[in-house]
């Protein structure tokens, strides 16, 4: 049985969690440690944006100040995500090593669907994976973890011809819409992921929202250009309610992020057939993310898009 590291780091500002998912993949990227599946907190509360995003057209930076909220670029693609009541997951790993992973971003982003599902078993939460719809590929079903087991053959998606607009994509908070191997239930968005593939690693990672909190991302998000602010404000939080949910709703509870962390460990174990195995941040890795963390992530230059240009050294997609 191979092992995987599993890693709590608890709960860090935006800018050191972005940091330490990067040192982590660059310890993948080297051989220097296993698939690892780390699981964190936010705090305090932070608003991720997407690599391609605008920050200033996506974020009200004078309302996430006020409100002590961390504002930060990530390397993955995707949209703005408010992170504050939630367990957040990443996964990185070498993609030559450890090809049953996934040996492209779709069979990737599948494969740790399926993982996330086996761990909402253990909550007694029964999830689907989303599909493209036929507008993008021809394919419109959703699935549930017992469809895999019964048709175990890999899925492979094209996305050469998948036109995106900032005001149709990537203006959308992420929890307002679903596609490709994100996780729903009863029809709406749990489990919203981004993923950023190199050619010899990967790094994907997601949130799990536990219940409400107390910022809605509707009072966070920049949309001076509307006609209407107030009006937009209050279409937007109706669609991220009607659009997403969250395990507390689900179950009707409290939830406990130990619990969760628990089930998550569980469930890729199950999924991937590895032995978990618990770990702390290597002292090189800690380094690394601090030295990231001052000169990449709590920088201008990086959060508003002033230097870092994109290159070719890894392809980001997420849905």
């Amino acid at each position: 049985m191979k092992l995987w590291r599993f890693i709590f780091t608890g709960a860090r500002d935006a800018f050191l969690n972005m940091a330490l998912d990067e040192a982590i993949l660059r310890s993948c990227q080297t051989g220097q440690a296993s698939p690892t599946l780390r699981l964190y907190l936010w705090r305090p509360p932070g608003v991720s944006i997407g690599y391609f995003q605008s920050l200033e057209k996506t974020v009200d930076l004078n309302k996430c100040k006020k409100n002590n909220i961390d504002v930060v670029r990530r390397i993955t693609g995707g949209r703005a995500v408010l992170h504050e009541n939630e367990i957040t997951y990443s996964v990185c790993a070498s993609a030559q090593e450890y090809p049953e992973l996934g040996e492209n971003i779709n069979e990737t982003y599948q494969k740790i669907s399926f993982a996330l599902l086996e761990s909402l078993e253990a909550l007694k939460v029964f999830g689907k994976w989303v599909k493209p719809n036929r507008e993008r590929t021809g394919i419109d079903s959703t699935g549930s973890i017992n469809s895999l087991k019964a048709s175990p053959r890999s899925i492979w998606f094209g996305v050469s011809s998948l036109q995106l607009t900032e005001d149709s994509y990537f203006s959308k908070p992420c929890f307002m819409s679903h596609s490709r191997y994100e996780i729903t239930v009863e029809g709406k968005k749990l489990i919203g992921s981004a993923q950023r593939r190199f050619q010899d690693s990967f790094i994907q990672h997601g949130s799990l929202p536990l219940g409400n909190g107390k910022f809605n991302l509707a009072d966070l998000l920049s949309i001076e250009s509307l006609a209407s602010e107030n009006k937009k404000k209050r279409v937007v939080k109706k669609n991220l309610e009607e659009k997403s949910t969250s395990l507390g709703k689900i179950l009707k509870r409290k939830v406990e992020y130990e619990e969760v962390i628990s089930a998550l460990k569980k469930g890729f174990s199950k999924f991937f057939d590895v032995e978990m195995v618990e770990k702390e941040v290597t002292q090189k890795e800690t380094e690394t993310a601090q030295v990231l963390k001052q000169k990449k992530y709590s920088t201008e230059e990086w959060n508003f898009r002033k230097r870092f240009l994109p290159t070719k050294e890894g392809r980001t997609l997420t849905f």
